[in-house]
């Protein structure tokens, strides 16, 4: 189901019903003690939560690159101490290509868990000592925290999705059903209407929400009020709804659901490393069928025996065996980011591959990315021969700095200065806006502060533009697992996305073709960098995987998958160059032959540093097919083909 996450909020609900009913009436019957609240949290909750994440630790320890065990070991660390929402709010969105790689990602739910049982219990025993309504102050903490939700999940939408201010009226919802008795569902007619209702309004909201729809907000209302509406029917006596989730198997996949819960990440997450895809069909059946089956073992061995303890002393010694296996994995979790992932484990070829992640200069965020609000755009980078006079200008968005390695030690020998002007996700297109769904993005600034420079500076002869087209024609990559499920990033005007029917491709070469006319009718050479394959994966982490799993096979770019992204647009490239009198740059050709696939290994280096942006040393390889262009405008006479 497409919206099958709303899962976690239905649990909220009934978890803040349940846990407020538990405090509540042990407040009231003057028995209420936080120690042993706390006392029965930590049975339920650590020990088949430490066992998943020790076999975590000790699977990633095998099968994971350094950085991603140095990651996983990371969020090992904020698990035990419940602070795993905290630390994937502060690292990036639940959707984003990293999550197949942190097996405890899902543990930021009991993150959120964890910190309502410290806030819950102070709450309503401060309630009950200034013998207020209980009902009114909740209700009036989870309208609040809807509030914040609906109104800025757009605005901050990591926090709204990861953190307990934006969550907390999921739990709310269902603390209020504690104190709350609706009395018409005592009439079995509206009981089963209730939950009908309900169960429709969850199942409804798993069909319909998707990973692109604002999260949770105002769209999280529906499967939580769903969940309401089916506990509140449930009080109140049986029903057709009620009795269909009663039956055995149903219920039996509720006693796992703890253990169900922990388990099924982490084996999704280890085929997806192993096999660098997503499973198909029947795959998927067979990874539920091994959660189920770990599940059941967790529940039988793990759970059981240390919730129910058979005597005092055995109470005891569970505290005692917790508190140590809590610091055996911190500190296991703290060793292993300490280093990096034990990169030593990797033979030296391997190490040297993974390095190949970081290949890229310094500079290299600070000149497309890092601008404050106090600089601008029309400064650029200076690269090549120091105070020469004549410049060449590198245009474009975030693979604009990536070709720098394949210009400078040609400028600087021709006596060229290389200028760069790039914003990540902005084409160099006058008039067009990039949108970014979900994340506060705007190239109106970077083009307007470059675009007037470039065509009215005297020194700039030469402007090259390089810019990863296939992304403002067609969005992110359809295949591997580089860019899937994110939200969705169209092209258009200042106003508005164009219509999701409108011809993009089309739109972006009218675009490039209106900029490339601008600067040639200032009396400037221009060359375009056609586009590059993309490969649908971290190439270097796939090198380093393949080489721990023994498997040969060199990672590539199939020629379909090229052609069905770059091959239009190499056509209108090809006849706006010819218009209009540009060069062609043809880095591609260097490893996607004539009908062939493209190799994502030239000479032995990786051509990317992740899915799309070349590395340093694969760039410097290519400067030769800079040198027509760097020629024509330092007096050599020559012009590039």
């Amino acid at each position: 189901m497409p919206g099958g996450f709303v899962g976690v909020d239905v649990f909220f609900v009934i978890s803040g019903f349940l846990i407020t009913t538990i405090i509540s009436r042990e407040i009231a019957e003057g028995r209420f003690s936080i120690l042993n609240f706390y006392e029965r949290r930590i049975r339920r909750i650590f020990p088949a939560l430490f066992v998943v994440i020790a076999a975590c630790l000790a699977g990633a320890s095998y099968l994971f690159a350094p950085e991603d065990l140095a990651n996983a070991a990371q969020s090992a660390v904020a698990a035990v101490l419940f602070s795993a929402n905290i630390l994937f709010f502060l690292e990036a969105g639940y959707f984003d290509t990293a999550s197949y790689a942190k097996p405890l990602l899902h543990t930021w739910s009991l993150g959120i868990e964890e910190q309502f049982y410290i806030v819950l219990p102070l709450l309503l025993i401060a309630i009950a000592r200034m013998k207020a309504r209980a009902a009114l102050w909740i209700g009036g903490l989870t309208a609040a925290s809807l509030g914040l939700s609906i109104a800025t999940t757009q605005m901050v939408p990591t926090a709204a999705y990861y953190l307990l201010p934006w969550r907390a009226w999921e739990l709310g919802i269902g603390a209020m059903l504690a104190y709350l008795s609706i009395g018409m569902l005592s009439r079995p007619v509206w009981r089963e209407i209730a939950a009908a209702a309900g169960l429709l309004m969850i199942l409804g909201s798993a069909l319909v929400i998707t990973r692109a729809t604002p999260f949770p907000g105002a769209a999280a209302i529906f499967p939580t009020v769903g969940a309401a509406l089916l506990i509140a029917s449930g009080r109140h006596g049986p029903s057709l709804t009620g009795r269909l989730l009663s039956m055995a198997l149903p219920v039996w996949i509720g006693r796992l659901s703890y253990s169900l819960y922990l388990w099924h990440w982490p084996v999704i997450v280890a085929f997806v490393y192993s096999a660098m895809r997503m499973p198909t069909g029947l795959e998927a059946a067979g990874l539920f069928a091994v959660a189920l089956v770990l599940s059941w073992i967790s529940y039988r061995l793990v759970e059981q025996p240390f919730r129910h303890p058979a005597d005092a002393a055995g109470r005891r010694r569970i505290f005692i065996i917790a508190g140590l296996a809590a610091s055996v994995l911190v500190v296991s979790g703290v060793g292993l980011y300490a280093a990096r992932g034990l990169p030593g484990r990797l033979p030296p070829d391997l190490r040297e591959l993974a390095a190949f992640s970081h290949d890229q200069p310094d500079w290299m965020g600070a000149c497309y990315r890092g601008k404050t609000v106090e600089e601008t755009w029309a400064e650029p980078c200076l690269f090549g021969a120091e105070g020469a006079r004549t410049r060449v200008a590198v245009w474009g968005d975030s693979h604009a700095p990536t070709i720098i390695p394949a210009i400078e030690a040609g400028a600087r020998a021709e006596g060229l200065t290389v200028a760069l002007f790039a914003r990540d996700g902005c084409p160099p297109i006058k008039g067009l806006q990039v949108f970014w769904i979900g994340q506060p993005h705007d190239c109106s600034a970077f083009l307007e502060e470059t675009y007037d420079r470039m065509l009215n500076e005297s020194d700039i002869a030469l402007v090259i533009i390089a810019v990863r087209a296939p992304i403002y024609g067609q969005g992110w990559l359809p295949y591997g697992l580089a860019e899937i499920d994110r939200a969705p990033l169209l092209i258009g005007d200042s106003s508005a996305p164009l219509p999701p029917d409108a011809d993009r491709v089309a739109y972006f070469l009218e675009g490039l073709d209106r900029t490339v006319a601008d600067l040639r009718s200032a009396g400037k050479e221009v060359a375009l960098v056609y586009p590059l394959p993309e490969a649908g994966f971290d190439v270097p982490m796939a090198l380093v995987r393949a080489g721990v799993r023994r498997s040969g096979a060199a990672p590539i770019v199939e020629r379909q998958q090229y052609d069905a992204r770059a091959a239009r647009l190499a056509e209108g490239y090809d006849a706006i160059t010819a218009r209009h009198g540009a060069m062609r740059i043809r880095l591609e050709t260097a490893f996607c032959r004539d009908g062939e696939d493209c190799t994502l290994v030239y000479e032995g280096i990786p051509v990317f540093r992740d899915s799309n942006h070349l590395t340093a040393t694969m760039s410097a390889a290519l400067s030769d097919r800079f040198e027509l262009a760097l020629d024509t405008i330092s007096g050599g006479g020559r012009r590039a083909e």
